[in-house]
């Protein structure tokens, strides 16, 4: 990164040039010079706030990340003294940064948001200080200040993206070679090293994940690649484009799962979700995708989001649907042709078989509930007071919910989702 090397002294040029225009800008230079001796604990400040409220410098060392504040409030400070935009060697000094925040991951976003919090302090610490001689220049400075953050982020901007574009592209071949690698037991020891670049830790743990945007959302779908994931997911994902337009990911960020959850809640990762369990090292990294392939495999409208941790017995129960749909024929049909009564037979399983508590989750009373039950049994042959009767009942009942699915909007506890 370049540096701009004045120690704590602010230029005091412009004499009497600048006060015939614009009054006494000395005045402004001692406010300048008084801020920048106070730069190293302002910087520390500073520092401090972009890492709270940007989580994502937690990959910056924060020592590094100090010094380029303060390496940014010297350079703003010197160019507002000398009543002036920045020159040639602070913008560098700016793009370096830039650049440098692409290639650790920082989105840009972030960086813009960081970079504009230190002329935020600068000009909260000149209002403070302003003295009457200050107040008439406080329009000029703000235009200075303005027109230096306007330069800075366009060049910035572009430093930023044309690294984030080579390390995507890279990022994305290698993405698909450490997958590939990752299903053939033979080939860990080549996904030991192109994890090692992808910046994972082979040995660490990993979590599998599997997405079909959905298909409403024209913004996701429009290329259908790794791209499309929101920029502070892509960075944590390592991810490839399967048949049917899924991206199938594994990740190290234990709260990811979190993350697509208030996704799906806000709409902003609107579709299907399959979450594996969290597995240790390569071949676990291997299993959880596995796993997440399963839960997928049990999504529907109504439970968009479906994990293996929760929802194992069921997920691999369903990857088997064609071997299983011979044996429960009779009982999927009349699931499909009653869905009153299917709806009632899957609450009265979540309800831990309690005909109190089923009623107001299908807004019955128990009477009905008990009604329906019985009709379920005459019908299909089993008993859903029992255990066999209700687990096959239950499997006929996600089997026909896989080939009709309700379109009535029904409330979805996804909150458990993220227990394990």
């Amino acid at each position: 990164m370049a540096v701009i090397r004045d120690d704590h002294e602010v230029s005091s040029k412009g004499g009497d040039d600048l006060d015939d225009e614009f009054g006494s800008w000395a005045a402004v230079q001692r406010v300048c010079h008084a801020i920048a001796e106070e730069v190293s604990a302002i910087a520390e400040t500073v520092t401090e706030s972009i890492r709270r409220s940007q989580p994502v410098y937690a990959a910056v060392p924060e020592a590094e990340h100090r010094d380029a504040v303060a390496v940014q409030l010297r350079n703003k400070l010197r160019a507002l003294s000398d009543q002036r935009g920045l020159n040639a060697p602070e913008i560098e000094a700016a793009t370096d940064l830039a650049a440098e925040r692409a290639a650790g991951g920082v989105p840009i976003d972030a960086v813009i948001a960081a970079y504009q919090a230190a002329d935020t302090v600068i000009w909260r610490t000149v209002l403070e200080r302003s003295t009457p001689a200050i107040v008439p220049l406080l329009p000029r400075i703000g235009t200075l200040m303005f027109e230096a953050i306007r330069e800075t982020t366009t060049a910035m901007a572009g430093a930023h993206s044309s690294v984030a574009r080579a390390i995507d592209g890279g990022r994305i071949t290698l993405a698909h070679q450490f997958l590939e690698c990752l299903e053939d037991p033979e080939q860990r020891s080549a996904a030991s090293a192109i994890a090692t670049r992808l910046r994972l830790e082979p040995t660490g743990k990993f979590i599998g994940l599997v997405w079909l945007p959905d298909p409403d959302d024209a913004a996701l779908v429009a290329h259908r690649a790794i791209s499309t994931l929101p920029s502070h997911l892509a960075a944590e994902v390592v991810g490839r484009v399967v048949a049917g337009g899924r991206l199938e990911m594994v990740t190290q960020s234990v709260g990811l799962p979190g993350v697509v959850v208030n996704g799906l809640r806000n709409g902003s990762l609107a579709g299907r979700w399959g979450i594996g369990l969290t597995r240790p090292g390569l071949a676990g990294a291997s299993e959880s995708l596995a796993d997440a392939r399963l839960a997928f495999g049990c999504t529907s409208a109504q439970r968009p989001i479906r994990s293996f941790g929760v929802d194992w017995h069921e997920a691999v129960v369903l990857a088997e649907r064609a071997r299983i749909g011979v044996l429960l024929a009779t009982v999927v049909e009349v699931a499909r042709t009653h869905r009153q009564l299917a709806e009632t037979v899957l609450a009265f399983a979540a309800a831990d078989m309690s005909i109190a508590a089923t009623a107001p989750a299908v807004h019955l009373h128990p009477n009905s509930v008990t009604y329906r039950l019985n009709r379920w049994s005459l019908l299909t042959g089993l008993e859903t007071r029992s255990f066999l009767g209700l687990s096959h009942s239950v499997i006929a009942c996600r089997l026909a919910g896989l080939d009709h699915e309700p379109t009535r909007e029904v409330a979805m506890d996804i909150g458990s989702l993220v227990r394990d």
